[in-house]
């Protein structure tokens, strides 16, 4: 009887692996969509148009699987401070995508997932040992490889992606503090609906200062229209499946997987924008890789002692 409740940790841990996969997957397709649109469309415009489709998908979601009543979940308190980190990470990463490669953004974002692991520790008390600290270091120095701080290669805005895995640590962070208060379509309705907020909110800033890829508004063609609405679909899949992965799962167990996010922006990055890491990148992406393995190494040990021990006869 004593083993129902690890069995039960362990399953869910595993189900939400799986959420967290199919997230990745839909968070490149996303983030691909977004690099061909921002070729001739300025970031708000591509915010603006995605969220619009986001906001009219996750409407009829909510509508067709909960109900018009469900609407009101809205105004919960914590799902507006998810949806403000969530829809602040969309403008960020796009305006990124104009100044760096789509594998090398989505490389440093990669710093997210141990940023959460020590979230993890002091917010919900989950326990970490030197070894997983250690991974901890291995990834940042993959970091650093790939950024390349006082190197010819670097890019200020590579600055601007930490800032981002940071907004999105808090967004899932936000995610297990919600629980079940909220329905799982209402989540991405919430962050569309916040990004066009925000898109409009830092409009006038960005422009004021002059960031390349916040200029002004135009006529979208087919093309870059319909990556757009591309990107839009993708996002209300990837929200809704991370907000499953990180609403039942362990914090510091969810998190690496979030690395096949990199696997697939690298593959991404090279078949459709021939973009070629260096040597230097791939070596800090291995790391990072190498880290995030280890720590599941960890994580399934941990498991399977705490497994052993609910079952032993007399385990405290």
């Amino acid at each position: 009887m004593n083993a129902n409740p690890a069995a039960g940790a362990v399953a869910s841990n595993l189900r939400s692996i799986l959420f967290m996969v199919i997230a990745c997957t839909c968070f490149a397709g996303s983030d691909i969509s977004n690099k061909l649109a921002i070729r001739s469309l300025p970031t708000p415009e591509i915010i603006t148009i995605r969220a619009i489709t986001a906001v009219l998908l996750s409407f009829l979601l909510v509508l067709f699987f909960h109900g018009f009543s469900q609407l009101k979940t809205l105004a919960n308190k914590k799902l507006f401070w998810r949806s403000v980190f969530e829809a602040s990470v969309g403008p960020l990463m796009i305006t990124c995508y104009a100044f760096l490669p789509l594998a090398t953004v989505t490389a440093v974002m990669q710093v997210g997932p141990f940023l959460g692991m020590i979230a993890g520790i002091y917010l919900f008390k989950e326990s970490v040992g030197w070894r997983r600290w250690l991974a901890a270091l291995v990834a940042f120095t993959g970091v650093l490889l790939i950024v390349k701080p006082g190197g010819n290669a670097f890019q200020p805005a590579a600055f601007v992606i930490l800032l981002t895995a940071a907004f999105g640590v808090a967004r899932d962070i936000q995610s297990r503090r919600i629980g079940n208060e909220v329905p799982t379509f209402v989540v991405p309705l919430a962050s569309s609906m916040m990004g066009i907020a925000i898109a409009f909110a830092l409009t006038p800033i960005a422009q004021y200062f002059e960031v390349r890829a916040w200029g002004p508004w135009r006529w979208p063609d087919i093309y870059s229209f319909t990556q757009c609405l591309l990107s839009g679909c993708f996002m209300v899949l990837a929200n809704i499946f991370s907000f499953l992965a990180f609403n039942n799962g362990d914090m510091s167990v969810i998190s690496p997987f979030r690395y096949f996010y990199l696997f697939f922006a690298v593959i991404g990055g090279i078949v459709i924008f021939a973009e070629f890491p260096d040597w230097i990148s791939l070596s800090g992406m291995i790391l990072i890789v190498a880290a995030g393995l280890y720590l599941l190494h960890r994580e399934r040990l941990r498991a399977k002692n705490k497994l052993a021990a609910a079952i032993k006869p007399g385990a405290e």
